[in-house]
């Protein structure tokens, strides 16, 4: 008998995270975590790049209850792509190697305590931000950050371990580039390492890049930072961790609605820790309060 019964879409990217994690999926779904009295599961695996936002979009139509993103934040990324305005709740399954949305919404790291949150299934409306038309959740960048996203995208070895390898071995023959950044019709030019636009608080990691954003404000914190020595490199690190960024002396922080950010010489972006060339003038934007997401 399926009346009253809620059905619900794992969408799971099997190639997220530190180690392969659908296997664990699959066991908890058998294991009733999800109880069968109430919803009807329904688990799919992506096969390429974009296949989340096809199989979510497709959800939608056959009239699932509940989509659920069980990946890193790409994978939320692309499931998001097909819900942002559909009013239909979005859940996560923590399974990549930031899962810094995740983290920012308070949703544990633990497959069974994510899971019972789904179940429970409280609700609340979380602002999307935009790159050119581009959709994202959580955190975009350019300069450093990006030409770092590009390198650990070219990794097979996954986790925060590799991220620190890539910036160790990458920061000192790295440029800064002077970048014009208007926000909200005010211009300023910044010579910066990089460049960060938060939606949430976090690269991942708990890394808290943007200890002060929000997700339901409306608003985007802009961090700008310059290149500092090698031998800062752990204290800014530190102050990251700590989400006291500002008091390490290299980085100053910006809030906005509508940002355009130029550099003829650098078009990649990190959006949602998947490196993308961007077309110039890059135009960045807040959707309010345009995403259904589960939280604990």
């Amino acid at each position: 008998m399926t009346e009253g019964k809620k059905k619900i879409i794992f969408i799971v990217n099997p190639k997220a995270g530190i180690s392969p994690k659908s296997k664990v999926v699959i066991e908890l779904l058998a294991g009733n975590i999800i109880p069968s009295s109430r919803f009807i599961p329904e688990v799919v695996f992506t096969e390429r790049a974009g296949h989340a936002t096809e199989i979510a979009k497709d959800a939608i139509a056959r009239g699932f209850d509940i989509v659920v993103a069980s990946g890193g934040d790409g994978t939320v990324n692309e499931v998001a792509c097909a819900m942002v305005n559909t009013g239909i709740p979005m859940g996560i399954l923590p399974a990549g190697s930031g899962n810094g949305l995740a983290r920012c919404l308070g949703i544990s790291m633990s497959y069974a305590l994510a899971l019972r949150t789904i179940i429970r299934g409280n609700t609340k409306l979380m602002d999307v931000a935009t790159v050119n038309d581009m959709l994202y959740t959580s955190i975009a960048g350019i300069g450093f950050d990006a030409h770092v996203a590009q390198k650990f995208s070219e990794t097979f070895i996954r986790g925060m371990l590799s991220y620190l390898q890539i910036i160790l071995k990458e920061f000192s023959a790295y440029k800064p580039l002077t970048y014009k950044l208007t926000i909200d019709g005010k211009s300023m030019e910044k010579h910066a390492l990089m460049i960060i636009f938060a939606n949430s608080n976090q690269f991942g990691f708990n890394t808290r890049i943007a200890p002060d954003a929000k997700v339901d404000d409306g608003l985007l914190d802009i961090c700008v930072f310059k290149k500092m020595p090698v031998s800062q490199l752990l204290n800014v690190g530190y102050h990251m961790m700590r989400g006291t960024s500002a008091k390490s002396g290299y980085a100053e922080y910006f809030r906005g609605k509508e940002i355009t950010i130029e550099n003829a010489a650098d078009s990649l972006m990190n959006i949602d820790g998947e490196p993308i060339v961007v077309d110039q003038p890059i135009k960045i934007g807040v959707k309010p309060l345009a995403l259904c997401v589960i939280v604990p």
